[in-house]
C-alpha cells in the first residue's frame, strides 16, 4: 500500500502574529505572543535543544517554505478586472457554464478536503500570455454575470476553486490565492499575475497570503 503523504502547515506572519493553515485538518490557527517569539527564533535562525520536539507538539514538524521562498511566489495586485470598463457583458453559454463550474466547486467543498481539492487542481498548458488575458477576461466576466443567478459566489473559497479550475482548462495560469489578516480572517482569491480577477482590489488589499496555488 502507498504510503499517504501529509501535506505540508503554510503560515505566513501579520504584524507580530504567526498564523497557519493546516490543510490536515483544514483549519486555521495562531500561536501566542510567547509561543511566536520562540517560532521565530527557530525559523529565522537555527533549531536549538529541544526546537524540534516543541514544533512537532504543536503539529508545527512539516512547515512549508514561506510564500517569499517558495515556487509560487506572490505578486502583490495592482490592478483588478472588476474595475476594468473593458471587462464587457459575457454570452448566455459563458455565463452557463461559469454557473455550473461554481455548482461543483461548492459541492466539492462540502465534501472534500481542501487539501484533495488543491492536489487535483487540472494541469495547465500554457497559452501566449496575450491569449491568457483575453481568456481571463471572458472568463471574469462569465463569473461577475454569474452573481445574478447563484448565491455561491458570495463563497469565496468555491468561487476562487471554480473559476481556477476554468482558467487552467483554457490555458491560463492564474493562482489560487488564500490571505488572512487581524482580527482574524481569511478570503480566497484568484490571480493573474498582479492582476485580481475575483474581487476588486481593495476587497484584497488587507489580506496577507498564506497559500498560493
Amino acid at each position: 500500500m502507498k504510503a499517504t503523504v501529509s501535506p505540508p502547515t503554510h503560515w505566513c506572519q501579520v504584524g507580530d502574529t504567526f498564523v497557519f493553515l493546516d490543510l490536515t485538518r483544514d483549519r486555521y490557527f495562531a500561536l501566542e505572543p510567547s509561543a511566536g517569539e520562540r517560532f521565530s527564533r527557530i525559523v529565522h535562525g537555527e533549531p536549538g535543544e529541544g526546537d524540534r520536539e516543541w514544533l512537532a507538539a504543536r503539529c508545527l514538524h512539516n512547515l512549508a517554505a514561506p510564500i517569499e521562498q517558495s515556487c509560487q511566489r506572490f505578486i502583490a495586485p495592482t490592478r483588478s478586472l472588476l474595475e476594468n470598463p473593458d471587462l464587457g457583458k459575457a454570452s448566455v453559454e459563458q455565463t452557463a457554464r461559469a454557473i455550473l463550474s461554481l455548482a461543483i466547486a461548492r459541492r466539492s467543498v462540502r465534501r472534500t478536503a481542501l487539501a484533495k481539492i488543491l492536489s487535483d487542481f487540472p494541469r495547465c498548458k500554457p497559452q501566449p500570455l496575450i491569449i491568457q488575458k483575453a481568456k481571463a477576461l471572458q472568463v471574469a466576466a462569465a463569473f461577475q454575470r454569474a452573481r445574478h443567478y447563484i448565491s455561491a459566489l458570495d463563497e469565496c473559497l468555491a468561487r476562487g476553486i471554480a473559476m481556477r479550475r476554468v482558467l487552467a482548462g483554457k490555458g491560463c495560469e492564474a493562482r489560487l490565492i488564500i490571505g488572512v489578516t487581524l482580527p482574524f480572517a481569511a478570503h480566497c482569491w484568484v490571480q493573474l499575475g498582479s492582476t485580481v480577477l475575483t474581487d476588486p482590489l481593495d476587497v484584497v488589499a488587507p489580506y496577507k497570503p498564506i497559500l498560493v496555488v
